[in-house]
């Protein structure tokens, strides 16, 4: 665990006669400490502000990689940009658009400008007036410049213009039918205008305070220990019951959860399974298991231009052969200890209603687990083991070795990896797998010989936690991606085909009809294998406590929403019995200082006994 915990103050030596009280003490500390005494170091920490200020703390195992929203990527990251920037609108538990910047807009009769009328009175979190200048800004900044994080999204914008300081057209190429549903931050332009564009994607550090106007302001971040956030004093919308957010990142989950126990933290996600069923039957805490467009993968090299990969992989017939090699629901009851369920395409199902975005495959286009199916369609493909040794051979007459890597930063990936490698093998595969850091899955997808992109991989185990719009999820595999967020670097015209349609039908049902017809070619085509769609871990402190608000009418999450639902942040607030707000000291805490103190006075009373007379010396 990483918290920063002040640490306790060495006893000063006392007089010889009295050393003797030592080893006492330290039992008494002790005795504290294993019930609740942590909680109370930990409220006063440097980490932790206390002067009585409302302060909901977070524990997770992942911190954010970059707080600057043009280079970080990670859910973590997202759920912060959520603090402490807006939208010109805002999801409901729903994923029902509703107003924020904009308090209402309209489309022209053609789709192709988009009218949005701002709140009045917006203020950005220094102070400085927020106008349509600044959403402006945003949109010509990414689009001019084709800034990689968000283009993508941004496809079919042409440019936006302020009318007046409280009006903003954006005009579009075509009908945009995501322009509600995609996740663009509005960033002030007396900030992010003195910052070059290639500078903003690449190296500039985002250094809090970082001014938005979102409900919190990012004023600390200190990797690997945690992101602190206050109150914006100028923020539109309901004032949150919180002081402060503080975010604490923890090595260790076990860790984690017993400080949830104990009072130091009052909320944390991703637990692990045997923790997360201890919490369940545990009262005074809310366990939810949930997804939230999140589903993990095996991807695989498929570029077709200059290469580090084995180029079988460039091979449908081979990529599919491997689909019948994986055991889908072992590595759910195995890698993730049930909370997971066994993936098909990319758009987990449930996560949209009204339509679900969803395609689910057709028992014909199904891929079961049958390794010796496995083995026939890579013998009909040309891959088969001529030499006896065991290891099939390419068309060049090479023995078939791969390079497998899962991540180091997931133990499930660590398990599916470990399973993977050995059902790889017996099709008759050389696998080379190692457990290594994201930084050479970053070095390996996107590496370049000189100025030539040059992907240097061959299989990996990933997660994604996909946008809340699909077609921004699907774009991400279009041909134009490639060498940014297509990772395969796959190429198909007829996927691409679609997923451009989609973005330009308005009709929520046909285009939900391209949104499957485009996950239905992607699973044929193989360029990755969905495994799993994997649960998120999550419980919060319902004794002390309350306020949470749920997703999806009281049955999805809390938080931790890849930065899609604010909802808590704003209510959750301490119980009316609790007299110091979050983050004070929890009911563990209050009993070990009354250890402490019963076992204190014990101690002066024998003192006192033991001393007599000589009272007057110390």
């Amino acid at each position: 665990m990483t918290q920063t915990v002040p640490s306790t103050s060495r006893p000063r030596a006392l007089r010889a006669r009295l050393r003797w009280l030592v080893p006492l003490l330290l039992v008494a500390l002790v005795t504290a400490a294993g019930v609740g005494l942590s909680s109370a170091l930990a409220s006063d920490g440097g980490s932790s502000p206390g002067g009585g200020k409302v302060v909901l703390r977070i524990g997770w195992p992942i911190d954010p990689d970059n707080l600057n929203p043009f280079i970080g990527w990670i859910a973590p990251t997202f759920e912060v940009w959520m603090l402490n920037y807006d939208h010109l609108d805002q999801l409901d538990g729903n994923l029902k658009p509703q107003p924020a910047l904009a308090t209402s807009w309209e489309i022209s009769p053609d789709g192709k400008v988009w009218t949005f009328h701002l709140r009045e009175g917006v203020k950005w979190s220094d102070g400085v007036p927020f106008t349509a200048d600044d959403v402006a800004f945003t949109y010509n900044y990414i689009v001019k410049n084709e800034m990689a994080a968000y283009i993508n999204l941004c496809q079919g914008i042409k440019k936006a213009v302020a009318v007046d300081p409280l009006t903003v057209k954006i005009y579009c190429s075509a009908p945009k039918a995501n322009m509600l549903t995609t996740w663009i931050p509005i960033l002030p332009e007396h900030i992010w205008s003195k910052v070059p564009p290639r500078e903003a994607e690449s190296h500039y550090r985002n250094k809090p305070p970082i001014v938005g106007t979102g409900p919190f302001q990012v004023v600390e971040f200190k990797k690997g220990q945690y992101v602190r956030l206050v109150r914006n004093p100028y923020y539109w919308g309901k004032k949150p019951a919180v002081d402060e957010i503080l975010f604490v990142m923890y090595q260790n989950t076990d860790t984690m959860t017993q400080d949830l126990l104990n009072g130091t933290v009052d909320a944390v996600v991703n637990l692990p399974a045997a923790q997360f069923r201890k919490l369940q039957s545990t009262p005074g805490y809310q366990t939810v298991a949930y997804n939230m467009f999140y589903w993990d993968y095996l991807s695989f090299n498929c570029y077709t231009g200059p290469s580090k990969g084995n180029p079988v992989l460039r091979d449908v017939k081979f990529r599919q052969a491997l689909n019948y090699a994986i055991d889908k629901q072992r590595l759910v009851d195995i890698a993730f200890n049930g909370f997971a369920r066994v993936g098909t395409t990319m758009m987990p199902p449930g996560e949209w209603r009204n339509p679900d975005y969803h395609y689910e495959p057709t028992t014909a286009e199904r891929w079961p687990f049958d390794p010796e199916k496995a083995k026939q369609v890579l013998d009909a493909a040309g891959y088969r083991d001529t030499d006896g040794d065991g290891i099939r051979e390419d068309h060049q007459g090479r023995p078939i070795v791969l390079r497998l890597w899962a991540d180091a930063e997931r133990v499930e990936s660590q398990r599916e990896g470990n399973l993977i490698t050995g059902w790889l093998r017996d099709i008759g595969l050389k696998i080379q797998y190692q457990v290594v850091d994201e930084g050479v899955y970053y070095d390996g997808i996107w590496n370049y010989q000189g100025d030539t992109f040059m992907p240097d991989f061959d299989m990996y185990l990933w997660d994604w936690d996909g946008y809340v719009d699909p077609g921004d999820t699907l774009s991400c595999y279009t041909t134009e991606q490639i060498e940014n967020w297509n990772e395969p670097a796959w190429s198909n015209k007829d996927y691409d085909r679609v997923v451009h349609a989609q973005y330009h039908e308005m009709d929520p049902n046909k285009r939900a009809e391209l949104i499957k017809e485009a996950q239905r070619i992607f699973y044929i085509e193989t360029p990755n294998i969905v495994l799993t769609y994997p649960d998120w871990l999550e419980a919060y402190d319902t004794t002390h406590w309350e306020g949470w608000q749920r997703m999806y009418d009281g049955t999805g999450p809390a938080f931790y929403t890849s930065g899609e639902f604010l909802d808590s942040y704003l209510n959750v607030h301490p119980k009316a019995e609790e007299s110091g707000g979050g983050g004070g000291l929890g009911t563990g805490a209050y009993v070990g200082i009354a250890a402490v103190v019963v076992v204190v006075a014990i101690i002066v009373v024998l003192v006192i006994r033991r001393r007599g007379p000589s009272a007057e010396e110390v």
